[in-house]
Protein backbone atom coordinates (compact mmCIF):
# COMPACT_ATOMS: atom_id res chain seq x y z
CA UNK A 1 0.00 0.00 0.00
CA UNK A 2 1.81 3.03 -1.04
CA UNK A 3 0.08 6.43 0.99
CA UNK A 4 1.71 9.90 -0.20
CA UNK A 5 3.82 11.75 2.14
CA UNK A 6 0.86 14.42 3.09
CA UNK A 7 -1.41 11.42 4.15
CA UNK A 8 1.22 10.30 6.20
CA UNK A 9 1.74 13.16 7.96
CA UNK A 10 -2.10 13.37 8.65
CA UNK A 11 -1.62 10.09 10.11
CA UNK A 12 1.03 11.22 12.30
CA UNK A 13 -1.24 14.29 13.35
CA UNK A 14 -3.90 11.78 14.01
CA UNK A 15 -2.05 9.52 16.60
CA UNK A 16 -0.48 13.18 18.16
CA UNK A 17 -3.98 13.94 19.02
CA UNK A 18 -5.56 10.61 19.91
CA UNK A 19 -7.57 12.21 22.43
CA UNK A 20 -9.09 14.91 20.50
CA UNK A 21 -13.17 14.75 20.45
CA UNK A 22 -14.95 12.61 17.94
CA UNK A 23 -15.57 14.66 14.60
CA UNK A 24 -19.27 14.97 12.92
CA UNK A 25 -20.30 13.73 9.57
CA UNK A 26 -22.64 15.58 7.96
CA UNK A 27 -25.86 13.67 6.90
CA UNK A 28 -27.69 14.49 3.72
CA UNK A 29 -30.94 14.20 4.14
CA UNK A 30 -34.28 16.30 2.53
CA UNK A 31 -33.63 19.77 2.39
CA UNK A 32 -30.22 19.74 3.42
CA UNK A 33 -27.99 22.76 1.86
CA UNK A 34 -25.60 21.66 -1.15
CA UNK A 35 -22.14 20.41 0.12
CA UNK A 36 -19.72 22.46 0.06
CA UNK A 37 -17.24 19.81 -0.48
CA UNK A 38 -17.56 16.83 -1.66
CA UNK A 39 -21.11 14.61 -1.45
CA UNK A 40 -20.48 10.91 -0.73
CA UNK A 41 -22.80 8.23 -1.78
CA UNK A 42 -22.22 4.88 0.08
CA UNK A 43 -23.72 1.52 -0.42
CA UNK A 44 -23.23 -0.89 2.89
CA UNK A 45 -21.96 -5.09 2.47
CA UNK A 46 -24.63 -8.15 2.71
CA UNK A 47 -25.96 -8.12 6.39
CA UNK A 48 -24.52 -5.38 7.63
CA UNK A 49 -27.00 -2.92 9.48
CA UNK A 50 -28.56 -0.15 7.51
CA UNK A 51 -26.69 3.52 7.08
CA UNK A 52 -23.23 3.97 5.55
CA UNK A 53 -21.64 0.03 7.18
CA UNK A 54 -17.63 -0.27 7.41
CA UNK A 55 -17.01 1.94 4.15
CA UNK A 56 -18.35 4.45 6.37
CA UNK A 57 -14.49 4.94 7.63
CA UNK A 58 -13.40 5.67 4.24
CA UNK A 59 -16.14 8.30 3.91
CA UNK A 60 -15.07 9.59 7.06
CA UNK A 61 -11.52 10.46 6.46
CA UNK A 62 -12.67 11.92 3.09
CA UNK A 63 -14.69 14.40 5.24
CA UNK A 64 -11.91 15.31 7.38
CA UNK A 65 -9.77 15.45 3.90
CA UNK A 66 -12.31 17.55 2.56
CA UNK A 67 -13.83 19.95 4.93
CA UNK A 68 -17.92 20.74 3.92
CA UNK A 69 -18.74 17.20 2.88
CA UNK A 70 -21.79 15.41 3.35
CA UNK A 71 -22.93 12.08 3.07
CA UNK A 72 -26.22 9.40 2.22
CA UNK A 73 -26.60 5.68 2.83
CA UNK A 74 -27.73 4.14 -0.06
CA UNK A 75 -31.24 2.48 1.22
CA UNK A 76 -31.30 -1.49 -0.16
CA UNK A 77 -31.69 -4.92 1.36
CA UNK A 78 -28.16 -5.91 1.45
CA UNK A 79 -29.42 -9.54 1.87
CA UNK A 80 -28.26 -13.38 1.27
CA UNK A 81 -32.00 -13.99 0.39
CA UNK A 82 -32.86 -12.74 -3.32
CA UNK A 83 -29.35 -11.42 -3.81
CA UNK A 84 -30.13 -10.68 -7.20
CA UNK A 85 -33.24 -8.30 -6.25
CA UNK A 86 -31.24 -6.66 -3.59
CA UNK A 87 -28.44 -6.00 -5.52
CA UNK A 88 -30.63 -4.74 -8.51
CA UNK A 89 -32.16 -2.33 -6.04
CA UNK A 90 -28.97 -1.24 -4.55
CA UNK A 91 -28.26 -0.08 -8.50
CA UNK A 92 -31.29 1.30 -8.52
CA UNK A 93 -30.71 3.23 -5.96
CA UNK A 94 -27.45 4.76 -6.48
CA UNK A 95 -28.70 6.01 -9.93
CA UNK A 96 -31.84 7.64 -8.24
CA UNK A 97 -28.91 9.02 -5.81
CA UNK A 98 -26.84 10.42 -8.49
CA UNK A 99 -29.84 12.18 -9.96
CA UNK A 100 -31.93 13.75 -7.34
CA UNK A 101 -28.87 15.17 -5.71
CA UNK A 102 -27.45 16.74 -9.08
CA UNK A 103 -30.56 18.36 -10.17
CA UNK A 104 -30.81 19.31 -6.35
CA UNK A 105 -26.88 20.75 -6.20
CA UNK A 106 -25.62 20.66 -9.90
CA UNK A 107 -22.32 22.59 -8.90
CA UNK A 108 -21.66 19.60 -5.98
CA UNK A 109 -19.29 16.99 -7.00
CA UNK A 110 -19.94 13.13 -5.81
CA UNK A 111 -17.92 10.00 -4.60
CA UNK A 112 -19.50 6.40 -5.14
CA UNK A 113 -18.52 4.06 -2.06
CA UNK A 114 -19.52 0.49 -1.86
CA UNK A 115 -17.98 -2.58 0.17
CA UNK A 116 -19.09 -6.09 -1.72
CA UNK A 117 -23.03 -6.44 -2.46
CA UNK A 118 -22.40 -2.39 -2.10
CA UNK A 119 -19.79 -2.45 -4.31
CA UNK A 120 -21.47 -4.38 -7.26
CA UNK A 121 -23.89 -1.96 -7.32
CA UNK A 122 -22.20 0.34 -7.16
CA UNK A 123 -20.88 -0.29 -10.14
CA UNK A 124 -24.25 -1.62 -12.01
CA UNK A 125 -25.05 1.79 -11.39
CA UNK A 126 -21.82 3.13 -13.13
CA UNK A 127 -21.78 0.82 -16.18
CA UNK A 128 -25.09 -1.13 -15.99
CA UNK A 129 -26.11 -4.99 -16.18
CA UNK A 130 -26.24 -7.41 -18.41
CA UNK A 131 -25.07 -10.40 -16.22
CA UNK A 132 -26.63 -13.51 -16.44
CA UNK A 133 -29.10 -13.84 -13.32
CA UNK A 134 -29.06 -9.88 -12.38
CA UNK A 135 -32.07 -7.33 -13.74
CA UNK A 136 -30.78 -5.60 -17.21
CA UNK A 137 -29.98 -1.49 -16.34
CA UNK A 138 -28.77 0.72 -18.48
CA UNK A 139 -25.09 2.62 -17.87
CA UNK A 140 -25.12 5.80 -16.19
CA UNK A 141 -25.66 8.74 -18.21
CA UNK A 142 -22.55 10.25 -19.54
CA UNK A 143 -24.16 13.56 -18.57
CA UNK A 144 -23.14 12.95 -15.05
CA UNK A 145 -19.61 12.70 -15.66
CA UNK A 146 -18.61 16.15 -14.66
CA UNK A 147 -20.65 15.42 -11.18
CA UNK A 148 -19.33 11.91 -10.50
CA UNK A 149 -15.68 12.36 -10.01
CA UNK A 150 -14.58 9.14 -7.99
CA UNK A 151 -16.22 5.46 -7.25
CA UNK A 152 -14.18 3.07 -5.06
CA UNK A 153 -15.08 -0.43 -4.25
CA UNK A 154 -13.88 -2.91 -1.40
CA UNK A 155 -14.16 -6.41 -2.96
CA UNK A 156 -16.69 -6.18 -5.57
CA UNK A 157 -18.26 -9.53 -6.73
CA UNK A 158 -17.83 -8.37 -10.20
CA UNK A 159 -14.58 -7.61 -10.21
CA UNK A 160 -13.17 -8.28 -13.68
CA UNK A 161 -9.31 -9.20 -14.75
CA UNK A 162 -7.83 -6.39 -17.18
CA UNK A 163 -9.85 -3.70 -15.78
CA UNK A 164 -8.16 -0.08 -15.64
CA UNK A 165 -9.67 0.62 -12.63
CA UNK A 166 -8.41 -2.76 -10.67
CA UNK A 167 -6.10 -1.99 -7.47
CA UNK A 168 -5.03 -4.78 -4.91
CA UNK A 169 -3.43 -7.78 -5.20
CA UNK A 170 -5.62 -9.74 -7.01
CA UNK A 171 -5.36 -10.99 -11.08
CA UNK A 172 -8.67 -13.28 -11.34
CA UNK A 173 -11.86 -12.67 -11.53
CA UNK A 174 -14.82 -12.78 -9.06
CA UNK A 175 -17.94 -15.24 -9.13
CA UNK A 176 -20.17 -12.38 -10.80
CA UNK A 177 -17.81 -10.82 -13.13
CA UNK A 178 -18.77 -8.08 -15.83
CA UNK A 179 -19.26 -9.22 -19.33
CA UNK A 180 -19.35 -5.32 -20.36
CA UNK A 181 -16.29 -3.16 -19.60
CA UNK A 182 -16.72 -1.02 -22.67
CA UNK A 183 -20.05 0.52 -20.90
CA UNK A 184 -17.95 2.12 -17.72
CA UNK A 185 -15.38 3.77 -19.98
CA UNK A 186 -16.98 7.58 -19.83
CA UNK A 187 -15.92 6.97 -15.88
CA UNK A 188 -13.19 4.93 -16.34
CA UNK A 189 -10.43 7.05 -14.85
CA UNK A 190 -12.79 7.81 -11.66
CA UNK A 191 -13.09 4.18 -10.55
CA UNK A 192 -10.42 2.29 -8.22
CA UNK A 193 -11.65 -1.30 -7.14
CA UNK A 194 -9.66 -2.91 -4.42
CA UNK A 195 -9.43 -6.34 -4.58
CA UNK A 196 -6.58 -9.09 -3.25
CA UNK A 197 -5.84 -12.42 -3.93
CA UNK A 198 -7.71 -14.95 -2.18
CA UNK A 199 -10.95 -13.03 -1.78
CA UNK A 200 -13.78 -15.63 -2.32
CA UNK A 201 -15.77 -13.59 -3.71
CA UNK A 202 -13.89 -10.72 -5.96
CA UNK A 203 -11.11 -13.19 -6.81
CA UNK A 204 -12.66 -16.63 -6.95
CA UNK A 205 -10.33 -17.95 -4.15
CA UNK A 206 -10.32 -19.71 -0.72
CA UNK A 207 -9.15 -17.41 1.96
CA UNK A 208 -12.25 -16.40 3.88
CA UNK A 209 -10.19 -13.55 5.66
CA UNK A 210 -9.37 -11.37 3.01
CA UNK A 211 -12.96 -10.10 2.17
CA UNK A 212 -13.00 -8.20 5.44
CA UNK A 213 -9.58 -7.18 5.81
CA UNK A 214 -9.65 -3.69 3.14
CA UNK A 215 -10.40 -1.32 5.39
CA UNK A 216 -6.95 -2.60 7.52
CA UNK A 217 -4.90 -2.39 4.37
CA UNK A 218 -6.60 0.67 2.12
CA UNK A 219 -8.89 3.16 3.86
CA UNK A 220 -6.12 5.59 3.47
CA UNK A 221 -5.64 4.85 -0.49
CA UNK A 222 -9.43 4.56 -0.98
CA UNK A 223 -9.24 8.30 0.87
CA UNK A 224 -6.75 9.17 -0.53
CA UNK A 225 -7.72 8.62 -4.49
CA UNK A 226 -11.24 10.21 -3.93
CA UNK A 227 -9.64 13.41 -2.80
CA UNK A 228 -7.18 13.98 -5.60
CA UNK A 229 -10.12 13.07 -7.98
CA UNK A 230 -12.30 15.51 -6.02
CA UNK A 231 -9.02 18.36 -6.40
CA UNK A 232 -8.81 17.72 -10.36
CA UNK A 233 -12.43 17.89 -11.18
CA UNK A 234 -12.05 21.48 -9.46
CA UNK A 235 -13.90 23.80 -12.30
CA UNK A 236 -11.67 26.73 -11.05
CA UNK A 237 -8.08 25.82 -11.07
CA UNK A 238 -6.62 29.14 -9.84
CA UNK A 239 -5.57 27.67 -6.84
CA UNK A 240 -2.61 24.97 -7.73
CA UNK A 241 -2.55 24.39 -3.72
CA UNK A 242 -6.40 23.07 -3.20
CA UNK A 243 -4.86 19.55 -2.78
CA UNK A 244 -2.66 20.69 0.33
CA UNK A 245 -5.24 22.71 1.43
CA UNK A 246 -7.38 20.27 2.24
CA UNK A 247 -5.26 17.93 3.54
CA UNK A 248 -3.85 20.45 6.15
CA UNK A 249 -7.09 20.65 8.19
CA UNK A 250 -7.37 17.43 9.08
CA UNK A 251 -6.59 16.96 13.17
CA UNK A 252 -7.17 12.93 13.48
CA UNK A 253 -8.15 9.93 10.73
CA UNK A 254 -9.94 6.60 11.61
CA UNK A 255 -7.23 4.16 10.58
CA UNK A 256 -7.47 0.36 11.72
CA UNK A 257 -4.87 -1.73 12.63
CA UNK A 258 -4.11 -6.13 13.20
CA UNK A 259 -6.86 -7.97 12.24
CA UNK A 260 -9.66 -6.06 12.86
CA UNK A 261 -11.20 -2.80 11.10
CA UNK A 262 -12.05 0.67 11.65
CA UNK A 263 -15.47 1.70 11.44
CA UNK A 264 -17.57 4.81 12.21
CA UNK A 265 -20.64 4.11 14.98
CA UNK A 266 -23.66 6.50 14.35
CA UNK A 267 -25.27 7.67 17.58
CA UNK A 268 -28.80 6.20 17.04
CA UNK A 269 -31.11 7.66 14.71
CA UNK A 270 -34.74 8.03 13.69
CA UNK A 271 -35.65 7.63 9.36
CA UNK A 272 -39.33 8.99 8.93
CA UNK A 273 -41.84 6.59 7.49
CA UNK A 274 -42.24 8.51 4.46
CA UNK A 275 -38.80 8.51 4.10
CA UNK A 276 -38.75 4.93 3.91
CA UNK A 277 -41.74 4.30 2.46
CA UNK A 278 -40.30 6.16 -0.65
CA UNK A 279 -36.94 4.50 -0.46
CA UNK A 280 -37.16 3.40 -4.65
CA UNK A 281 -37.57 7.29 -4.85
CA UNK A 282 -35.22 8.68 -2.39
CA UNK A 283 -33.00 5.89 -1.80
CA UNK A 284 -31.31 8.38 1.70
CA UNK A 285 -31.09 6.85 4.66
CA UNK A 286 -31.64 9.58 7.00
CA UNK A 287 -28.72 8.64 9.43
CA UNK A 288 -29.37 12.37 11.28
CA UNK A 289 -26.46 14.50 12.02
CA UNK A 290 -25.75 12.13 14.81
CA UNK A 291 -22.26 12.12 16.31
CA UNK A 292 -19.77 10.00 14.66
CA UNK A 293 -16.93 8.53 16.09
CA UNK A 294 -13.84 6.38 14.63
CA UNK A 295 -13.22 3.45 17.03
CA UNK A 296 -11.10 0.49 16.37
CA UNK A 297 -13.00 -2.57 17.06
CA UNK A 298 -11.48 -6.44 17.35
CA UNK A 299 -13.53 -8.40 16.88
CA UNK A 300 -16.01 -6.64 13.41
CA UNK A 301 -18.72 -8.60 12.10
CA UNK A 302 -17.43 -9.72 9.06
CA UNK A 303 -14.92 -12.36 9.81
CA UNK A 304 -18.27 -13.34 11.94
CA UNK A 305 -20.02 -13.21 8.77
CA UNK A 306 -17.64 -15.21 6.31
CA UNK A 307 -19.21 -18.18 8.10
CA UNK A 308 -21.94 -18.19 6.24
CA UNK A 309 -23.14 -19.30 2.68
CA UNK A 310 -22.69 -16.32 1.26
CA UNK A 311 -20.96 -13.17 2.05
CA UNK A 312 -20.94 -10.48 -0.35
Amino acid sequence: MRTSIALQAALAAAVAHASSPAHVLNFATAGTPCATGIHMIVARGSIELPGEGRMGVVAGNVSLLIPGSTVSAVDYPATFEAYFASEAKGSEVFTTLIAEYTKQCPKTKIALLGYSQGGQALMDALCGNSEWGFTPSADLSESYESSVVAAVTFGDPSHTVGAPWNAGTSNQTGIFARSNLTACEPYSDSIRGWCDTGDIYCDNGNNTKVHGSYFKNYTMDAAEFIVKRYNLSLADASSPSSSSLALSTVTSLATATGSATSTITAAPTTTSASASASASTTGVATAGAGSIQASVTAAMGCLALLGLKMLL
